[in-house]
């Protein structure tokens, strides 16, 4: 793609600004944004790497806010990311619920360094239980719910209401620590036992049958409140940085946090379902973002060493 003169302008006046330099940075998803799905793979596209090695390299500060948890942008990511950026790298993750650095550990393998988070309360896990079950009750297939320790070493559990299903979702969901099933007792003493960062329900709602229907279920179960938007500003906050002077890069209605930052960038056609308090500037595909991320990082050559985060 090429960016219009007016797209270069609002870059070049905002990545100009002493406060973008000295409180702001980049943002940006990862899945869609600056990740890619082709064929069964996620990848980082050249273009994109090629950008965010020019934001590094003008010491651009980057935070990855995304819905992933740490063990997945560890295994996927890392080994690309941490050559380019040559220092930790900031993640928002889990929804806005977990937030930290990775970075190479002791036997030069990468770890997660948490700086923050907000985990599920225990009443907010009650009220998962009673939706499931709810869903139990009323016979909705394909029950299962993959939950997240704040214990980030943990990974990804996966819990299913029909034990026949265990090893087809730890064949399809290869990522997951442990696939099991069990009663709904064992299952609260499990969630119980230690903090949550987030829940995700999944069942087969389209062939269900039942008033389970008409109940107001969510997907995702978070602490009241957290998102990717309150991540981001506890984070950005624990920085001494301001949200309003970002750069925000993102392609669905979960990039909350392009609501408040200073620039959005984007990504596809699909709705955001929200207004954004900036200028949009919209990018048809992924690799397209590279090219904006290499103009972003020509507004913003600047030696700082305060840049990191």
């Amino acid at each position: 793609m090429a960016l219009t003169e007016e797209q270069r302008k609002l870059i070049q006046d905002f990545t100009g600004q002493p406060d973008f330099r000295q409180y702001g940075g980049l943002m940006t998803d990862l899945d869609g944004t600056i990740v890619q799905h082709q064929d069964g793979n996620y990848s980082i596209p050249s273009q994109v790497q090629a950008g965010l090695n020019d934001l590094y390299r003008v010491n651009c500060p980057i935070i990855l806010n995304t819905l992933r948890f740490p063990i997945s942008i560890i295994k996927t990511f890392a080994a690309v990311l941490y050559p380019i950026a040559q220092n930790p790298v900031p993640v928002i993750s889990l929804n806005g619920s977990q937030w930290g650095y990775i970075s190479p550990g002791e036997a030069k393998e990468f770890s997660f360094t948490e700086a923050g988070a907000q985990p599920l309360k225990p009443a907010e896990i009650k009220g998962f239980l009673a939706d499931i079950r709810i869903l139990a009750q009323n016979k909705a297939p394909d029950i299962s719910a993959f939950y997240y320790p704040r214990d980030w070493t943990k990974g990804e559990i996966i819990w299913s209401a029909e034990e026949h299903r265990v090893p087809g979702l730890a064949q399809k969901h290869k990522s997951a620590s442990r696939v099991y099933s069990s009663s709904l007792a064992i299952l609260e003493k499990h969630l119980a036992a230690e903090e949550i960062s987030m829940i995700f329900l999944s069942v087969k709602k389209d062939t269900a049958q039942g008033t389970h229907l008409q109940h107001n279920f969510k997907d995702f179960y978070t602490t009241t409140g957290a998102n990717k938007l309150t991540g981001a500003h506890a984070f950005v906050n624990q920085l001494g940085r301001d949200l309003k002077h970002f750069i925000g890069a993102g392609d669905t209605p979960m990039d909350v946090f392009l609501k408040e930052t200073g620039v959005v960038v984007q990504v596809g056609d699909l709705p955001l379902g929200f207004d954004c308090q900036a200028t949009i500037l919209p990018v048809k595909t992924v690799p397209e973002i590279g090219e904006v991320f290499t103009h972003i990082a020509e507004g913003c050559k600047f030696t700082d060493p305060s840049y990191q985060l």
